[in-house]
């Protein structure tokens, strides 16, 4: 799942947002900040984030430092009655994305399959048809699994991308909430309203759709569901006791608000539109937890960590793209980041993020819970950035 508003337009607002600031913000930018200090000023920012920028209810916030092995979390809001806490699960959305990668790469480490494998070897003609076809020609035998994990497959976007008729599927979920999905559901969806962007490798064009092909293959070779997949090869091996594959939808999965369009689809049977696309339920610790072990290659091999993040697609200026990772060249976004580290990591469209600084070994990991408010999270992802960074070693 992910937003149709571009990244790249979110951190333009998000500059001149510190610029209006006053000047201020990155003229003081240099002077140092005890952790106390600096722990008030994030929580002061979570705060003012749930009570006066609606739709968000509820902000989570945590940060690591790797060189120290200090971990600090911060948590504003309410989830339903009671107040969020750092230990409150929630939706993951895209983050999830970067989770299936680490599955492949650790595939590919075993010797069961390589990256430039085609999905047609393993995806019946069925599930395939008329996803790839472009002017009468059928590409699906050419697609691969790095096509897909790299977004460079030419599918639609069942989530975002333009319909030839009918409602968008961010229209259907939010007039219908309880309508629940099948990753089949999803495909035909793209196979029935839209078409291919391009043919394999021509373009890169984000698309949910293809990461539904990668769950499915990925439930062929393992030969279990996809649920059960990320449970024995990430949450269990990594201790990552509060994360899973959000699969009962609907009342009492007791996460946190994600609203799309001011519907909170958080306990309603549409969140299921997500899948493999990042339906993944977690914690702010889990998911430190989890960057840290994919940044150091302890899910599998460093060879396989410098091919995911091989930065080749471009997402917009400045946002690349490698394999279910994204990163942020943030010297490329604006004269004013220049002495800005670049970011890489998951980034979630409702909000959500878990981006590594490997330059000053830390990492940034917030949830806002709101498509609405994707915008303002990567504002705000500056905003904390500038503070955490203002603390004195």
């Amino acid at each position: 799942m992910r937003t149709g508003v571009k990244i790249a337009i979110w951190v333009a607002a998000s500059v001149a947002a510190v610029v209006v600031a006053g000047g201020g913000v990155l003229a003081y930018a240099n002077r140092p900040l005890s952790q106390s200090e600096a722990d008030a000023a994030i929580n002061e920012r979570l705060v003012d984030t749930v009570t006066k920028k609606d739709p968000v209810s509820a902000a989570l916030f945590a940060t690591y430092d790797g060189r120290t092995g200090e971990l600090h979390e911060y948590a504003a809001g309410t989830s339903s009655t009671k107040p969020a806490t750092t230990d409150s699960p929630f939706h993951a959305a895209s983050v999830g994305k970067t989770m299936l990668a680490a599955v492949y790469a650790q595939l590919v480490d075993e010797g069961r399959i390589t990256l430039d494998d085609s999905i047609s070897e393993h995806l019946d003609a069925e599930t395939l048809d008329g996803l790839f076809t472009v002017d009468g020609t059928d590409h699906s035998g050419e697609v691969t699994f790095r096509h897909l994990l790299g977004h460079t497959s030419g599918i639609a976007d069942y989530f975002e991308g333009p319909v030839l008729r009918g409602p968008s599927m961010i229209d259907i979920v939010t007039d219908d909430p309880d309508r629940a999905f099948t990753p089949e559901d999803l495909l035909a969806f793209s196979r029935e309203n839209q078409t291919p962007v391009a043919a394999p490798g021509e373009e890169f064009a984000y698309s949910d759709s293809g990461y539904i092909l990668l769950g499915l293959a990925l439930e062929r070779i393992e030969q279990q569901p996809y649920a059960d997949v990320l449970h024995g090869r990430i949450f269990a091996p990594l201790g990552m006791r509060d994360s899973h594959l959000l699969t009962d939808h609907g009342t009492g999965t007791d996460i946190l608000p994600l609203t799309v369009r001011g519907v909170d689809l958080s306990d309603r049977a549409a969140l299921s539109v997500d899948w493999a696309g990042g339906g993944v339920v977690t914690t702010l610790s889990d998911l430190v937890t989890f960057t840290r072990a994919f940044t150091s290659a302890e899910l599998f091999s460093p060879e396989m960590l410098a091919e995911l993040t091989t930065f080749t697609g471009q997402y917009d200026t400045g946002i690349h793209y490698g394999l279910g990772v994204m990163q942020f060249r943030f010297a490329e976004l604006s004269p004013m980041l220049f002495s800005m580290t670049d970011m890489h990591g998951a980034v979630g469209s409702t909000g959500t993020y878990a981006l590594y600084d490997p330059e000053n070994d830390r990492i940034y990991v917030a949830n806002y819970g709101s498509l609405d408010f994707a915008q303002k999270a990567i504002e705000e992802l500056i905003q904390l950035r500038l503070l955490v960074e203002r603390i004195a070693a």
